[in-house]
C-alpha cells in the first residue's frame, strides 16, 4: 500500500510542533495592516504566484494570498499547486501516486480525478521520488490547511519543461471555478540587495505587462510565464500584492532572495 508524502521540511522552513505552526499561521494571516485589499474580490481572482520560502522570509508575502483565499464565499472543490522541482534532473510533468500529503497540523488528500486527466499528456511522469523532498509544494500546505482543512490538492511538479506545455496542461483547471491555481515562485536569489531589487522590479513589471520573465531571476519562471500567455490573451488580469526579500527579515544583504505575490483575476 502506498503511504502517504510525509513532511520533509518541518523543523527547517516551518516549525514541526503543531499549534506552533498554526499558530504562526494565523499570525501571519492577522497580521496589523494585512486585510485584504478592498478593491479585489476573492471570487473573481482564478490564479496566484505564491513564495515557497520559508515561513520567517516568504510567510509575509505568502499571506496576502491567502487571505484573499480565506475571504471566498466558500472553498474550492480542489487546489492546483504548479511548482517546479529543483533537484530532480529528468523533463517532464512530474506527479506523486501518493494518496496525501502530510504535515504536522493534518492531512490534505490528493485529487485523483485531477491526476487521471493530466496522465493523459505525453510529457507526464509518475516519481513519488521527485516529490519526496521538494519544498516548493511542501511551503503552501500549512496555509491551505490553516484556512480551508484538508481540501484536495493537484500537486503538479514539473522539471525542464516548456512553458507551452502548461499552458495546455493549467488552462482547463484555470477555467473551472471550483479550482485555485497557485503558482509556486521565488524571485531573485543569492544576489546582493541593490541587484535583488532591480531584477524583482523588472520580473514584477514584466508579470504586469504579460511578458516572459528569466529563467535565471525567477525559481518558477515556466509556469509564471504560462500565466503570462493567458495575460497576453486577455484571459487574466495580473494584481501585485506584496513583494519583500530575505534581507528585511535575515538582516543579511549579500545574498538574497527575493518574494513576491500576485492574484490574476479572469
Amino acid at each position: 500500500m502506498i503511504q502517504e508524502r510525509p513532511p520533509a521540511h518541518a523543523g527547517s522552513f516551518y516549525p514541526d510542533d503543531p499549534d506552533s505552526l498554526s499558530a504562526s499561521i494565523r499570525s501571519l494571516l492577522t497580521e496589523p495592516g494585512g486585510d485584504s485589499p478592498t478593491d479585489v474580490d476573492p471570487e473573481a481572482l482564478r490564479a496566484f504566484i505564491v513564495p515557497h520560502g520559508d515561513l520567517r522570509s516568504s510567510g509575509p508575502v505568502a499571506a496576502p494570498v491567502y487571505r484573499l483565499l480565506r475571504d471566498r464565499k466558500k472553498k474550492p472543490e480542489r487546489v492546483m499547486i504548479v511548482a517546479p522541482l529543483h533537484d530532480w534532473p529528468e523533463y517532464g510533468l512530474i506527479l506523486p501516486t501518493f494518496p496525501s500529503f502530510r504535515i504536522p497540523t493534518g492531512s490534505l488528500p490528493v485529487d485523483r480525478k485531477a491526476i487521471q486527466k493530466l496522465a493523459f499528456f505525453s510529457e507526464t511522469v509518475f516519481s513519488d521520488e521527485a516529490h519526496l523532498l521538494e519544498h516548493s509544494i511542501e511551503t503552501q500546505l500549512p496555509f491551505l490547511f490553516e484556512i480551508w482543512g484538508s481540501v484536495p490538492i493537484i500537486p503538479l511538479g514539473y522539471a525542464d519543461l516548456p512553458s507551452e506545455a502548461l499552458i495546455h496542461m493549467i488552462d482547463p483547471f484555470l477555467a473551472d471555478p471550483e479550482t485555485v491555481v497557485l503558482v509556486s515562485a521565488d524571485f531573485s536569489r543569492d544576489f546582493n540587495l541593490l541587484q535583488a531589487n532591480r531584477l524583482d522590479r523588472d520580473s514584477i513589471a514584466r508579470i504586469n505587462s504579460g511578458q516572459s520573465v528569466d529563467p535565471l531571476h525567477v525559481c518558477g519562471a515556466t509556469a509564471v510565464n504560462a500565466l503570462g500567455s493567458f495575460i497576453r490573451k486577455g484571459v487574466l488580469v495580473p494584481r501585485l500584492l506584496r513583494a519583500a526579500n530575505s534581507a528585511q527579515s535575515t538582516g543579511i544583504e549579500e545574498r538574497t532572495t527575493g518574494y513576491a505575490s500576485f492574484g490574476f483575476s479572469g
